[in-house]
């Protein structure tokens, strides 16, 4: 009996144990998962794992954002103690490598923020407060490593990083720093540069800390030019968009000051929307030879087959051009179209081409409202019932104010 007895007194204890470490374990994972799943700043979280270290770290690394830079020394000592947990996380790095810039101990702070960063390659503010210390004592091989990896990583936060360059670009301390450093590596520079005409920066930025060959370089496809220029026309920006677009392609006032560009399709340089947008595709074809504009247009759907954007100042005006041409039958046609770019895009102008057969001249007048910063000029195809091919040849055209716009 005595021996029955105590084999139960055992198997109840432990039954009870099994029951308090499945407790225990079943409360390891509540707070895990509400780690995980909720804001470090719910007040459950702080009841559940007030010193888990991912959490403090969490809580630490939004402090420093929100309060820029300034935490108490409560949260540095929980940083501290964080960082001993968990010896393989870098925020920690980042936040006491900052505090200790803050401290005005930069050598001890690079060596942290550099610690850091061997840790997690990706952390970008620990790049950015690198970056900055490189350029200010000057270390140029280090800052173009810096700025190798952030114009690497801007795909995902691309406006914060370019933001920060500009800052840098800007401030007497690393303005030239920047510059020779960009100037080590044409392709980094190119980057940089693109983000930053992406971003929220200032053109005149952009000019002054471009190289001479980045400035050569700009009006290519896929430089900073046309993302510059596309950026401030979809920010409505119009006459800034069309003074850089004239800086980048060094054109003459003379050239930029006509009302449309290359009228007389030469095949002068300038990138979209200043210049002209040809379709290409299953609409049709438009093409530039000769000095001349050639249609195809294949009739079955109806689209811009030719497209350009002008800035004309509020007035009226005179639009012509000659068109070569068979005679136009019944069904799909050709006609020019120009409506504004702003608010409810009035239309303008309507000029329909009628082949006749032989060369002949096309013309209409129009006038542009004061609320009407910039126009968009297009050659539209428009579809009939039975789709017509069209075949036209359009040369000479012209515009020209027929009185004087005002300001």
């Amino acid at each position: 009996m005595t021996t029955e007895r105590t084999n139960r007194v055992r198997g109840i204890a432990s039954a009870v144990l099994l029951a308090g470490a499945g407790l225990w374990v079943a409360g390891l994972c509540l707070r895990t998962a509400a780690v995980r799943i909720l804001p470090p700043e719910t007040p459950v979280v702080r009841q559940l794992a007030p010193h888990n270290p991912d959490l403090v770290l969490q809580r630490a690394t939004l402090a420093l954002v929100k309060q820029r830079g300034i935490l108490d020394a409560k949260t540095l000592a929980a940083v501290r103690r964080a960082a001993l947990a968990a010896p393989l996380d870098a925020r920690p790095y980042l936040i006491l490598g900052h505090q200790q810039l803050l401290d005005g101990q930069p050598q001890r702070a690079v060596a942290t923020l550099e610690a850091g960063q061997r840790l997690d390659p990706r952390q970008r503010v620990i790049h950015l407060l690198l970056l900055d210390r490189y350029l200010r004592t000057g270390q140029f091989d280090k800052a173009a490593t810096q700025f190798a990896v952030s114009a690497r990583l801007v795909g995902s936060a691309g406006e914060q990083i370019a933001a920060a360059m500009a800052q840098m670009s800007l401030a007497p301390a690393t303005h030239d720093a920047v510059r020779q450093t960009l100037r080590t590596d044409p392709g980094l520079e190119r980057g940089v540069l693109v983000a930053m005409a992406r971003s929220k920066t200032d053109p005149s930025t952009i000019f002054g800390l471009a190289s001479p060959a980045a400035l050569r370089d700009a009006g290519t496809s896929d430089s900073w030019g046309p993302a510059l220029i596309a950026r401030l026309a979809q920010q409505d920006r119009y006459a800034d968009a069309r003074a850089v677009w004239q800086r980048v392609y060094r054109l003459s006032p003379a050239q930029a000051a006509t009302p449309v560009f290359d009228p007389a399709f030469q095949k002068l340089p300038g990138s979209a929307p200043f210049n002209w947008t040809l379709a290409s595709g299953t609409l049709g074809a438009a093409d530039v030879q000769n000095r001349a504009l050639n249609i195809d247009y294949y009739g079955r759907d109806s689209g811009e087959l030719a497209s350009q954007l002008l800035v004309l100042r509020p007035g009226s005006y005179q639009f012509g051009v000659t068109l070569e041409g068979s005679k136009t039958a019944a069904g799909s046609s050709l006609a020019w179209t120009l409506q504004c770019a702003t608010g409810g895009k009035a239309q303008l102008l309507k000029l329909v081409l009628a082949g006749t057969g032989t060369p002949h001249r096309a013309a209409a007048r129009f006038t542009v409202p004061a609320n009407c910063p910039a126009q968009r000029l297009a050659l539209i195809g428009e579809a009939g019932e039975f789709p017509v091919p069209i075949n036209a040849t359009l040369r000479d055209l012209d515009l020209h104010a027929t009185s004087e716009s005002t300001s």
